[in-house]
């Protein structure tokens, strides 16, 4: 562990050339064309002030593969919000009054939300944790439930990082850190935990936010709320967190900060990243030190997304050419679509492999409740969020750790994996993935591309990288592929694999105008640092230090 951050150093990195003046001119003109917008409409910031939400009654325990598909068919493909109700189309607007909004909310404390030790973890931690509610809403009772690592070396000097998890409505505590780049991973007893060598807190200070409410430990006491979630109110939560944890925390006001995440978090990290940005452009003052975003395996466009998940399986022989034939004859992949695109995509089936990564072993339940792996893939459990959800429903877990030292609200009751509404139908037992589909309620704004509002944060300035496990068919390399196309940027640094410290490739990277970056991860699914936890971690580091990840390896065993 001691000779991880070491281990990274002895890779060859390739510095990220400088933004251009005709970017510092886009960035300039963009301030611009924003404050020129200010007085146009009046702010749908009260409005989510008021009604700020969370998440759903009943739902369905689905992995979130299908809990995103079934996400899309829900949507009307023909319909986009309009601009007097899309709070997107003019953010400094939409969201300037959010700073005086946090200042009217209770504070907690940083010092009761610290957890001396998780239960089951090894021994020769040596580094700080905390844990906790931060109020959204007074109003309603919304508290949103985070899970903190600081870096175990020289915490004071790295930066900090917000992860989220998609789905809509899967756990960044469950899956994000205890599935894939936090400190641990929870044992196949449920009860134990081990370290995690490869995690993201060895080059930062990474926070687990459970969002929007209803997800994990994280709740709203007005249960009408569940009923009023979308996008727009998910990032307004979200920053409203943010504003709220800084105080919480001070010394990392001004820290450099980062926003991660992975699948539906790519609508959730560029639109947290939209709402910093108009905050701090309308009111000139830096609240949150944003210096980019990170997302991996991203549902990018509605559209594009399905073609690139049907070409991907096409493409690694999971369907026949007459089936995809059929389905390029018949689909334009566009609102368009009818009957005859629908049919030629139902004209098939995959099998029982894990859509996250087709080439991985899947998790076989026994007849007696036991479960284990239907092959070895070393690394990588695939019945591992089995295990999350024993290890989170003990209640010493629970009450020593997590929930011990904070306010805990009627209605955070039962922690499940995914989209829970903790005190309505996950009372009852049953299987538990750790995602959840909220079956028959609304999800009120979902842009059908994201391609336009990562254009502008690239504008702007900001850092921008995206990354693809390339085993994935969730959120496929082609879907990604297809997306950036729409960005219509230059090219400057061509494609070439980059390297980790293994001497293996570890993936491969090209970078636009701007500083846009694109990576793949080879050998890596829909969950990357699942998968493939080293090269996840490499990638990490080169984006913090705003280089290309390595163009050879210089480490030897």
């Amino acid at each position: 562990m001691s000779g991880l951050p070491q281990l990274l150093r002895t890779t060859a990195y390739i510095s990220t050339p400088k933004r251009s003046p005709h970017r510092q001119s886009v960035r300039n003109s963009q301030k611009r064309l924003i404050s020129s917008q200010v007085e146009m409409r009046i702010s749908y910031c009260i409005v989510l002030v008021i009604l700020l939400g969370a998440q759903a009654t009943n739902a369905a325990q689905l992995d979130q593969a299908t809990l995103l598909r079934q996400f899309i068919a829900s949507r009307d493909r023909s319909v986009d919000t309009s601009d007097e109700t899309d709070p997107w189309a003019d953010p400094a607007t939409s969201f300037r009054d959010l700073p005086s909004y946090c200042k009217t909310l209770p504070k907690g404390s940083k010092e009761a939300d610290r957890v001396a030790a998780l239960p089951g973890q090894p021994s020769g931690v040596n580094f700080a944790q905390y844990a906790g509610y931060v109020t959204v809403s007074k109003e309603n009772g919304r508290e949103l439930f985070y899970y903190f690592a600081e870096s175990p070396y020289d915490a004071a000097s790295k930066p900090l990082v917000l992860w989220l998890n998609g789905g809509p409505g899967c756990s960044s505590l469950g899956a994000g850190a205890m599935m894939e780049l936090g400190p641990f991973r929870v044992n196949a007893d449920g009860k134990t935990l081990s370290r995690n060598r490869h995690a993201w807190n060895n080059v930062a200070n990474v926070i687990f936010l459970e969002s929007p409410a209803g997800v994990g430990f994280s709740y709203s006491n007005t249960t009408s709320d569940y009923e009023k979630s979308g996008d727009a109110r998910t990032a307004v939560d979200a920053y409203v967190f943010l504003l709220n944890w800084l105080d919480r925390f001070p010394e990392y006001k001004g820290r450099d900060f980062y926003i991660a995440g992975e699948s539906y978090a790519g609508h959730y990290v560029p639109q947290l990243a939209t709402v910093i940005v108009a905050v701090r452009e309308i009111t000139h003052t830096v609240r949150v030190n944003l210096k980019g975003i990170i997302i991996g395996n991203p549902y990018l466009d509605r559209n594009l997304n399905e073609k690139g998940s049907l070409e991907f399986l096409w493409n690694h022989g999971v369907i026949s050419d007459e089936v995809w034939a059929n389905i390029i004859g018949q689909c334009r992949f566009d609102p368009s679509d009818g009957l005859l695109c629908s049919r030629a995509k139902a004209s098939f089936r995959t099998g029982n492999i894990d859509p996250y990564n087709i080439y991985a072993p899947i998790c076989i339940t026994s007849p007696d409740g036991t479960s284990h792996s239907s092959s070895y893939l070393p690394g990588y459990d695939p019945c591992i969020d089995n295990y999350v959800k024993v290890y989170f429903n003990n209640p010493e877990v629970q009450k020593r750790s997590m929930l011990g030292s904070t306010h805990v609200g009627q209605n955070a009751c039962k922690y499940t994996t995914g989209s829970s509404i903790a005190h309505l139908p996950f009372m009852n037992s049953g299987s538990q993935t750790f995602c959840n589909f909220l079956s028959g309620l609304p999800w009120n704004d979902s842009p059908s591309t994201m391609m336009r509002m990562i254009s502008w944060l690239v504008q702007t300035g900001l850092r921008v990288w995206v990354y693809s496990g390339d085993m994935d068919d969730v959120c496929p390399l082609t879907a990604t592929r297809y997306s950036i196309k729409d960005l219509n940027l230059t090219v400057t640094q061509p494609w070439r694999p980059w390297y980790s410290p293994d001497n293996e490739v570890g993936g491969y990277v090209q970078q636009y105008e701007g500083g846009f970056t694109f990576a793949t991860v080879r050998g890596a699914g829909h969950l990357v640092p699942s998968f493939q936890p080293k090269r996840s971690l490499v990638l990490l580091y080169s984006f913090l230090k705003d280089m290309l990840p390595p163009a050879v390896s210089v480490w030897h065993p």
